[in-house]
């Protein structure tokens, strides 16, 4: 009997329940436990151990292999029992031996805790008649056992809730000097960073050094109380190595210094911060491991709403860490480190739309060497031009003659920015220019007169030949869509290179004024990348994978199983009205969580701005095919929904239904008159994947923002605003 409870209690001690997160004293006390039921099976009632056999059977079959086979065991143990006319202690031992075994490793099934509750039920009856029918000392042997454990549980829970007490406020004084250093980060004060990182890092020691003492030793191996213990054990060990870390990196880091002086950055201070930054970048993700690993459901709230704080405050310092880290491996490549590299430059004007935002009127390629950054030259698209005898032969992506094959590419350059996808057409721009010169690109970059004002921002003013005033950064917008045409009216040739001309000026400042640091250019340039108004796509893989994970690609993309809308509008005459178009549109959306079905009512309005006369032809046309001051756009919606009906003013309509990105595009052509204001409607139907409601919705970079609302069954309102960036709505379910 004894051998039976010894090979119990080692058995249960192997096995994966976890009652207090310590593998050492899991093993105790599973140990315990298996020798315990053993023994008191081996006294215990038949009925009482007939209970016990049939639950563990049911508990131990839908758990592993040696799961089942202590369940089976079990169920054939049992029947002996029953079978039997007398109660043998030897068979009860056995029976208790396997059931306990059973239940140990059985499966996690209904709510938190339920299958404690389960082995409770089965095991008590065995506990309380296997007592009853011991002998007197081994009764009193029971009650001193009980009392003893009951002085242990509750001198270690005591001693741990104390130390508990006395860690937390060190561990509020840790997180709020790590607040403070990445404020200070933020700000530029690497030196103010770095204190506060390593008083923080100070406060999270001492929080650790309490919770390892003494004063939980015992209530690290108590059940539910060990959790506990660990948990924040674990929080503040993390937040010592992260404020070491970040102490360290800021004190031997100044990231203020990564920027260009004459048109030079140093690469070997890039070299010199890739390792300090990796190493924090691998702190933080080691820090969230050790988070997530002491995840239990035993926890009470208040220590899980810590660790969820601490969770999504490491999840965004994680991110912008990795994206650090990653930003300074790839610079060097991109900066021309391993050799002189080329970028196409796109100036684009939305005055004249297309889908990725405006017309190509003029190009210019930018030159990486060693670090240095230079425009090396500029030029109009229609340089680039081929005659129809004589076209580019490109390899279109899947699904561009359908849609673009209208824009010929092939022979006008300043429609290489046809598709929403801006990698799309860089793809192509890449062909265009190594069949015009024989010369590669590594990459393409669009930028349109709001991305010239945000980099105006970081240069100053520029003085451009032929203009009596500088161009600066609240002045170049309405230069560019509409006082060049009204100064040079009759002199096309010298306006076309006005676009060129305030780039070079623009990139020449760039390249010859000294600049601010790296976090005053991205909160510079942050609203035109997030709104499309600057995109940066390269060929090389790797470097693009960094540069979609910063969102500045102008990739085309949509979360998988969500619903999308992406609204475009391309101009259908050769003029730059679209200056005065102004787009709102109105979402409705009916939405069935259970099964995933969604009805779309996606509501455009449409205004046109536009005066009939007093600006040249070239902004509102000549007036030989429509009247002057009408625009003439194609509007398409992108959605993955199916299009039901369409109508414009009220009256249905059709439309052109293609591909593209994977999504479906339904295209109407409109046609406004000078103050006119019409109104398309597009009715959708389909389903997205079940539960709550997602959407997407990408912007177009036009001369002036769009309008957006979306209601969610007709009373919950996602958003509504201007539409500046690409919008995530999530997490509203039905009703």
């Amino acid at each position: 009997m004894w051998t039976i409870a010894a090979v119990s209690a080692v058995a249960a001690a192997l096995s994966p329940a976890a009652p207090t997160g310590l593998r050492a004293a899991d093993a105790l006390w599973c140990g315990l436990i298996g020798g315990i039921v053993a023994l008191a099976a081996s006294r215990s009632r038949r009925w009482a151990l007939a209970w016990l056999g049939g639950i563990a059977a049911v508990v131990g079959i839908g758990g592993d292999a040696v799961a089942v086979a202590f369940a089976v065991a079990s169920i054939a143990v049992t029947l002996a029992v029953a079978a039997s006319r007398r109660r043998d202690r030897l068979v009860g031992a056995l029976l208790g031996a396997v059931a306990i075994q059973a239940l140990l490793r059985g499966p996690n099934y209904g709510f938190v805790g339920l299958p404690t509750i389960v082995g409770l039920v089965a095991v008590l009856p065995v506990l309380v008649t296997g007592y009853r029918m011991a002998r007197r000392r081994e009764r009193r042997a029971a009650r001193y056992l009980v009392a003893g454990a009951a002085v242990v549980v509750v001198l270690g829970s005591a001693a741990a809730a104390v130390a508990a007490i006395a860690s937390r406020s060190s561990l509020e004084d840790g997180r709020t000097g790590a607040t403070a250093g990445l404020d200070s980060l933020r700000a530029g004060d690497t030196a103010g960073a770095s204190t506060a990182f390593g008083v923080a890092a100070s406060d999270f020691e001492d929080a650790n050094g309490t919770l390892e003492g003494p004063l939980t030793w015992v209530g690290r191996a108590l059940p539910v109380v060990g959790q506990h213990v660990e948990a924040l054990r674990r929080v503040s060990a993390a937040g010592q190595d992260l404020g070491t870390s970040a102490a360290e990196t800021a004190s031997t880091t100044d990231y203020r210094s990564l920027t260009a002086t004459g048109g030079q950055v140093d690469l070997q201070k890039i070299a010199a911060l890739q390792g300090p930054v990796a190493r924090s970048a691998a702190t933080v993700e080691d820090a969230l491991a050790a988070v997530d690993a002491v995840e239990s459901p035993w926890l009470v709230p208040l220590v899980t709403d810590e660790l969820d704080r601490f969770r999504a405050e490491l999840s965004d310092v994680g991110e912008q860490t990795r994206l650090a880290a990653d930003g300074l491996r790839v610079a060097p490549a991109l900066l021309g480190a391993d050799g002189a590299k080329r970028y196409f430059l796109t100036l684009a004007t939305p005055g004249e739309s297309r889908n990725a935002g405006g017309y190509a009127g003029a190009f210019g390629v930018l030159r990486t060497d060693q670090g240095r950054l230079e425009l090396e030259l500029t030029g109009k698209s229609a340089d680039l031009n081929r005659p129809a005898s004589d076209p580019y032969q490109l390899v279109y992506p899947p699904d561009w003659e359908q849609r673009y094959q209208r824009y010929h590419v092939d022979l006008f350059t300043g429609n290489l920015t046809a598709s929403p996808d801006w990698p799309t057409d860089a793809d192509l721009i890449g062909q265009v220019y190594r069949e015009a010169t024989g010369a590669d690109v590594a990459g393409a970059v669009y930028a349109d007169p709001e991305a010239l004002a945000a980099l105006l921002r970081l240069t100053g003013p520029v003085d451009v030949a032929g203009l009596d005033a500088p161009i600066t950064a609240d002045n170049v917008e309405q230069f560019l869509l509409t006082d060049q045409y009204v100064r040079f009216q009759g002199d096309n040739a010298t306006r076309r290179d006005m676009l060129g001309d305030v780039a070079e000026a623009v990139f020449h400042a760039l390249t010859s004024k000294p600049l601010p640091g790296i976090s005053t250019i991205a909160d510079t340039l942050g609203p035109a990348v997030e709104a499309g108004h600057l995109r940066i796509t390269v060929y090389d893989p790797d470097s693009e994978a960094f540069l979609d994970d910063v969102g500045i690609t102008g990739r085309f993309t949509t979360s998988p199983g969500a619903d999308h809308l992406a609204l475009v509008s391309a101009n259908q005459l050769p003029n730059k009205i679209d200056l005065f178009l102004h787009r709102s549109w109105n979402v409705a959306v009916t939405h069935d969580a259970a099964t995933g079905e969604v009805r779309s009512t996606v509501t455009v309005t449409l205004r046109n701005d536009a005066p009939a006369s007093g600006l040249p032809p070239y902004i509102l046309g000549d007036g030989k095919v429509l009247p002057r001051g009408t625009n003439l756009d194609l509007l398409g919606l992108y959605s993955p929904l199916t299009l039901t009906t369409v109508s414009l003013d009220g009256e249905p309509g059709g439309s052109e239904n293609q591909t593209e990105s994977g999504s479906n595009v339904y295209s109407v052509s409109v046609r406004l008159a000078p103050g006119q204001t019409r109104t398309v409607t597009f009715e959708l139907a389909g389903t997205v994947d079940p539960g709550p409601y997602r959407l997407d919705v990408l912007p177009q970079p036009l001369a002036t923002t769009d309008d957006v609302t979306v209601v969610l069954n007709g009373d919950h309102q996602l958003f509504a605003g201007p539409l500046m960036s690409r919008l995530e709505l999530g997490g509203a379910s039905q009703g």
